[in-house]
């Protein structure tokens, strides 16, 4: 028994060890010739191998009538080699009076809302636009948008805040 806890701290151990590493390596960037410029300048939407954009919003309401605002993202997958989903790509969160919003589940389709690419895997080089639906605690005030890397060692977070008005 004892054997069996050993041998899993030391496996634990050497993952850990070895994610360090791997995301160190990761985030080197030369900034000597003109394609590194044009890549920092874009840095505000990168977040490891992808890029997010929180573009717009739209309100509508859930099943059961509640208000709802829906996001608009831009999901790229900028040099991942896998194919890769904005779903287990990126932890996105929205947060009024800085309390978290429940994520909302639209079935009216004069919203014209689809959670479909949520999920929908992109290839290197592709994007898609992408919506998640929030509950909101009321019409009025500002709604805050992060997202960051699902997994990653970096401490990098998107936002936007939307100045809402019905």
């Amino acid at each position: 028994m004892k054997k069996t806890r050993i041998i899993l701290l030391i496996a634990l151990c050497i993952l850990f060890v070895f994610f360090a590493i791997a995301s160190g390596e990761s985030t080197t960037v030369d900034q000597g010739t003109q394609s590194d410029k044009a890549i920092t300048e874009a840095d505000d939407t990168a977040l490891g191998s992808y890029s997010v954009e929180i573009a717009d919003y739209r309100f509508a309401k859930d099943f059961e009538g509640k208000d709802c605002i829906i996001v608009k993202y831009v999901f790229g997958n900028v040099s991942g080699e896998e194919p890769a989903s904005f779903m287990f790509a990126f932890s996105d969160y929205a947060f009024q009076n800085g309390v978290g919003l429940n994520e909302a589940y639209i079935l009216n389709d004069s919203a014209n809302y689809s959670s479909d690419n949520q999920s929908k895997e992109i290839k290197k080089g592709a994007t898609l636009e992408v919506e998640v639906a929030y509950e909101l605690n009321d019409t009025t005030t500002p709604v805050e948008i992060e997202v960051e890397e699902l997994f990653s060692f970096d401490e990098k977070t998107i936002t936007k805040t939307f100045t809402i008005s019905e």
